[in-house]
């Protein structure tokens, strides 16, 4: 299945459209409209732009779904 930058564009409005006139988190947003389109919701990545993927990453980090990169690579011990 091809996808063009403007069914993405669609795709992910629609999402950050639904997260705020319901308040939902934007995972459940985007399970709601893939489960209204009759997409399969592993499928949904696809769909989404990178600014959207990029605020999913930091909600599922939030929530600790997913773990954080460590900016310090080891301990600063002399």
């Amino acid at each position: 299945m091809y996808i063009d930058e403007g069914q993405k564009e669609k795709f992910s409005n629609k999402v950050l459209e639904r997260v705020k006139s319901t308040g939902l988190s934007f995972m459940e947003c985007v399970l709601e409209l893939t489960d209204e389109m009759g997409l399969d919701p592993s499928a949904s990545g696809k769909l989404l732009t990178k600014p959207l993927i990029e605020k999913i990453e930091e909600e599922a980090k939030s929530l600790h779904l997913i773990k954080t990169k460590s900016k310090l690579k080891k301990l600063p011990f002399d």
